[in-house]
């Protein structure tokens, strides 16, 4: 089984058994395991058993784009979700730029933004450039060598990163979810392929929380930082994609003077 259809049975099969059956009127009974049967989603989704269990066992059927999103709605899949399934099903968004050239116009914005904090990332999670103010108060990406400067290795690999980090976990979960949904669409994987071979292979702790299968990108949100003289702050920030950059985000953070509800 290829790796494409091995994501797509997990990713299936996972959600399927988050679903409770008495949402759709089917008793809770006697049940070898938990969630919806197949023939349950193929029932509500409006085709047959068999179609919807080769599928999900990945083998090579044809299956339209409504059938596809009819099982996201049983399956109540977020957008990101319904998109990631759409991307293993029928393939990636148009081929991408090679890492595009980060502008020097690009960069003097990011340094305009002083005393935020702000700084350039790709959608495999490397990070390109920032501002005095995200080195002093985030991390100073400046200390690594150019491959560890990504925010999924960091936080599976950097101690002092998950240390400046108070909601490590919730965090971790966040970056896994937002760089497996970009990962689905990227039509060329090589850097992302890079940056999960290492993780696999030094992180024990990535490789079981890989296996959640997780899909969610994070546009905007709320964060605790310990900066470099160990302040906790308090952040609110936003993940902004400049025209012409296909792979290319401003990530940009604004304190906040209160305690946030969900750091």
């Amino acid at each position: 089984m290829t790796t494409k259809h091995e994501n797509l049975k997990t990713f299936l099969t996972k959600h399927r058994a988050k679903i409770n059956p008495e949402d759709y009127g089917f008793t809770n009974g006697r049940r070898r395991v938990k969630g919806l049967r197949r023939e349950e989603v193929a029932q509500l989704a409006a085709i047959s058993v068999s179609w919807y269990t080769w599928l999900e066992q990945g083998r090579e059927i044809s299956i339209s784009r409504a059938a596809i999103n009819r099982i996201g709605t049983v399956l109540k899949l977020t957008n990101d979700e319904q998109e990631y399934l759409n991307a293993i099903v029928f393939g990636n968004k148009p081929a991408l730029e090679e890492q595009e050239e980060v502008s020097e116009e690009l960069k003097a914005l990011i340094r305009a933004l002083e005393p935020n904090p702000a700084f350039i990332r790709r959608e495999n999670m490397d990070i390109e450039y920032w501002n005095e103010a995200a080195s002093k108060k985030i991390f100073d990406w400046s200390t690594l060598p150019k491959a560890d400067r990504n925010s999924l290795k960091l936080m599976f690999l950097n101690d002092e990163y998950k240390r400046r980090i108070p909601q490590w976990e919730q965090a971790a979960k966040n970056t896994i979810a937002s760089f497996r949904s970009y990962f689905a669409l990227a039509t060329d994987k090589s850097a992302f392929k890079a940056v999960l071979d290492d993780l696999k292979s030094r992180s024990e702790l990535f490789c079981q929380m890989w296996q959640d299968y997780e899909v969610k990108r994070i546009r905007e949100g709320e964060k605790s930082v310990l900066d470099d003289k160990g302040t906790l702050r308090h952040y609110k920030y936003v993940s902004l994609k400049p025209e012409h950059y296909s792979n290319t985000f401003v990530i940009y953070y604004i304190e906040s003077k209160e305690k946030l509800s969900n750091p």
